[in-house]
């Protein structure tokens, strides 16, 4: 079933970083639910984001879709700067830029170095 690192199937330990992508967008979205939640409306859009990404990901099960995934945790991590400006949002946001860091660093270690010449 799984081919190992080096670019076929997913393999046990890429299904590990998708797992706790889910277990994340559920967080965001059980976080959405509080009433005294000031982010709501992001935690809202987080939560379905990372289930989706998970489900593609797992869907496809390749080392492209893996680091592809890493991508759009490092452009999410990127978005966060400018969020972290703001005051009220700082906290949230620099929350945010550690968790799509964690995310890229383990995308990127589940998936190795690819394919090799």
């Amino acid at each position: 079933m799984s081919r190992g690192a080096r670019g076929g199937r997913i393999t046990s330990r890429r299904r590990v970083v998708e797992i706790a992508r889910v277990g994340l967008g559920v967080w965001h979205l059980a976080r959405a639910t509080r009433s005294d939640d000031p982010h709501r409306v992001l935690d809202r859009v987080l939560g379905v984001r990372q289930l989706a990404q998970a489900a593609l990901v797992l869907r496809a099960g390749t080392a492209e879709a893996h680091t592809l995934s890493a991508v759009v945790d490092a452009v999410h991590g990127a978005t966060m700067v400018p969020l972290a400006l703001d005051p009220t949002r700082r906290r949230f946001a620099v929350g945010q830029a550690w968790i799509a860091l964690a995310l890229t660093a383990a995308e990127v270690a589940a998936v190795g170095r690819g394919r090799r010449a």
